[in-house]
């Protein structure tokens, strides 16, 4: 099964899950554990390995622009 992250304007949500609920997607909301790991390996070089120092860091790092938004 594919996983896909579809951006929706507020006004057509229930009109797009009613319609993908009807075709038998599951429809659940990204969680912010979810959107922090996206984020943070999205940010991560290929071939790059990083360190546990490394991976803390960068975590509090987009934890703290965040939290000053």
């Amino acid at each position: 099964m594919d996983t896909f992250l579809i951006k929706v304007p507020e006004n057509k949500t229930s009109l797009v899950k009613k319609l993908l609920k009807e075709l038998g997607v599951t429809v659940t909301r990204e969680s912010n554990a979810m959107a922090l790991a996206r984020e943070i390996n999205e940010s991560i070089k290929p071939g790059k390995t990083l360190s546990m120092e490394e991976i803390v860091q960068e975590s509090r790092a987009v934890r703290t622009t965040k939290s000053q938004k």
